[in-house]
């Protein structure tokens, strides 16, 4: 069975707690765990650094696409208004109208024909 992240964290931090608690215990029976809370301190710290770098990364990675669909979202309208302008300039029937009007509506590379394709 596997732990999650934050089962592991407060496995750590209870395993500090009771080391500190019976310090004295171990330490009479042959085991001095100063420097076992002192490591374990520090690992969790280090931890809890790396999981705020984490959740950083995570919201700039998620403000990034959010930028990146925003500005594709701007190229689209873009080339649809000068789409609209085009049609415009040579009338909605035009073949170079009708044929970039395709673009829009399939999807798919110039190297898979669409259906209405013979």
């Amino acid at each position: 069975m596997s732990l999650t992240e934050s089962k592991k964290r407060d496995f750590v931090s209870q395993l500090i707690v009771i080391l500190e608690q019976n310090s004295q215990l171990l330490t009479d029976k042959g085991f001095d765990p100063a420097a076992k809370i002192t490591q374990l301190q520090t690992e969790l710290e280090a931890a809890d650094d790396a999981e705020g770098k984490q959740l950083e990364a995570m919201a700039a990675a998620k403000d990034a696409t959010q930028l990146a669909n925003d500005t594709l979202d701007t190229a689209y309208t873009d080339g649809s208004a000068t789409v609209d302008l085009i049609a415009g300039l040579l009338g909605k029937k035009d073949n170079l109208v009708l044929e970039i009007k395709k673009l829009r509506k399939t999807g798919k590379s110039k190297s898979s024909p669409s259906p209405e394709e013979p």
